[in-house]
């Protein structure tokens, strides 16, 4: 079971801030920042917008005018970028008609932040016992105090609720209208130490995951008179079903929970009819270490969805109907030259091949745009690979690299991930390409080698990865283990 020390440490990021070119652009407005500064930075995927130096930022949404809001960690301020223009401005978060105790503790991880069907912004300071509404019309804020503790992950229905999960207090709330100003905050307990994380809304039910009890849990709702009096536990997906490793963010498409395990480089499919499991690692980061998948996006179609990686230092997009992955490398990297954390992700409204998100470490507000195509693809030989525990046989898939990529003089680098480990690494296994590096002006072909040395039996699947720095292409086969 993970403890919440170990929970902590997951959601705990530190760095600086760095950048490489831009513009800059200062302008002075009443009851908005000192200053509005955009400094622009991008690649051919990937768009990112500076941030004052020191704002950490964390929760961010596009309302539905287009503007982009994003809430710093450090500071009591909102920001917002105008896309178009790349102004920023900042609104210091304050009520004045509140004499809110908990004021001087805004300035900590706002995780969540969803818009209602009146427009209203929505957010609340993780650790507090605070949530913010922003008139955006007026610019002006408003606290409401809640009892069960600050959200974590927040989700606005469509009759109007605002439902959020608590992480640390081990409850799920739900903000109802009452009235023409007022507001109703009920909550409900879902037992010690089950650290709800991820919601997702489907029909009357809502769907949890509960991080340190590793557990996918489903709630009906009970109304009375168009208000929320109960919820009721009517299904579950425990460890004894299917092993989980903090599970944190899930989505529910055509009987198919998709879900983030936190604690891997995994993206999971779990079908509810049958209870198969399939897992989709994305590709191996530079350390060999887990790269922490976190939330998920669903885009209109149904047809994929995004993540962000936390240690991947990419953004992610898995397409379901062809099982690939496409992974876009976050430009920037903080002064300690590792990795930058893109802790929050939010869809364009407008046009959902669009992710904007925040990074953590490095100030920023990055773009990624899923409408630039691609100059390369990979294919294999083969979908499935079966491997026995014969040290002596040696087994080969043959690959294919198509297409120029003028972005990295023709180069891309291949790469191989499983779902045998967390980490998305081999055991004991042995993967060796014939060639790490294929020039695409000369050559499109490689082969993958595969010998198994006493790798425990099972079904997994086997990512193929070809890369040129800027963006990863993953696709997905069958690795069966007998």
């Amino acid at each position: 079971m993970l403890s919440r020390k170990s929970i902590g440490v997951i959601i705990i990021v530190i760095g600086v801030a760095i950048s490489v070119f831009g513009y800059l652009q200062i302008n002075s407005q009443q009851n908005e920042s000192t200053s509005s500064i955009t400094y622009k930075n991008q690649n051919s995927y990937i768009e990112e917008y500076q941030l004052p130096s020191g704002s950490r930022p964390n929760g961010i949404i596009v309302d539905r005018q287009g503007i982009i809001w994003a809430a710093s960690s450090t500071t009591n301020n909102l920001f917002s970028l105008e896309s178009k223009s790349g102004k920023i401005r900042e609104y210091p978060i304050n009520d004045e008609n509140s004499q809110s105790s908990n004021l001087a503790r805004n300035s900590t991880m706002v995780w969540a932040i969803v818009q209602d069907n009146n427009g209203v912004i929505w957010f609340s300071p993780l650790g507090t016992k605070s949530i913010w509404t922003l008139d955006t019309t007026k610019r002006t804020f408003h606290m409401i105090k809640s009892e069960s503790g600050s959200a974590f992950q927040m989700k606005a229905s469509n009759n109007g609720k605002i439902w959020f999960t608590t992480l640390s207090g081990d409850a799920l709330g739900v903000i109802e209208k009452i009235g023409n100003d007022g507001y109703k905050i009920s909550s409900f307990d879902l037992g010690s130490g089950t650290t709800p994380a991820g919601l997702f809304l489907q029909d009357d039910s809502i769907w949890i995951t509960e991080m340190a009890m590793q557990k996918i849990v489903k709630y009906k709702i009970i109304e009375d008179n168009g208000l929320v009096k109960n919820i009721t536990k009517t299904f579950e997906v425990t460890s004894k079903k299917m092993s989980l490793s903090s599970p944190t963010d899930l989505i529910i498409k055509d009987g198919v929970i998709w879900l983030t395990e936190h604690g891997t480089s995994f993206l999971t499919k779990y079908k509810l009819s049958s209870g198969d499991i399939v897992r989709y690692t994305t590709s191996q980061n530079i350390f060999h270490a887990t790269t922490l998948p976190f939330w998920i996006r669903g885009v209109s179609n149904d047809k994929g969805l995004w993540f962000n990686e936390h240690e991947g230092n990419k953004l992610a997009y898995f397409d379901i109907y062809n099982q690939t992955l496409t992974e876009y490398n976050i430009p920037s990297l903080p002064q300690d030259g590792y990795l930058t954390y893109p802790l929050n992700i939010a869809l364009d409204p407008f046009d959902d091949k669009k992710l904007w998100f925040t990074e953590w470490n490095t100030d920023k507000i990055g773009l990624v745009d899923r409408n630039i195509e691609i100059p390369f693809g990979i294919s294999a030989d083969t979908k499935k690979i079966v491997l026995r525990n014969d040290t002596s046989k040696e087994n080969v898939i043959n690959l294919e690299v198509t297409g120029q990529n003028p972005y990295s003089s023709n180069r891309v680098f291949l790469n191989a991930s499983s779902s045998i480990t967390p980490t998305a690494g081999f055991g004991n296994m042995t993967v060796k390409f014939s060639s790490n590096v294929l020039d695409l002006s000369s050559s499109h072909t490689a082969q993958l080698f595969l010998q198994n040395y006493g790798t425990v039996s099972g079904n997994y699947t086997l990512g193929i990865s070809a890369s040129d720095g800027l963006v990863t292409k993953t696709i997905f086969l069958e690795l069966d283990v007998s």
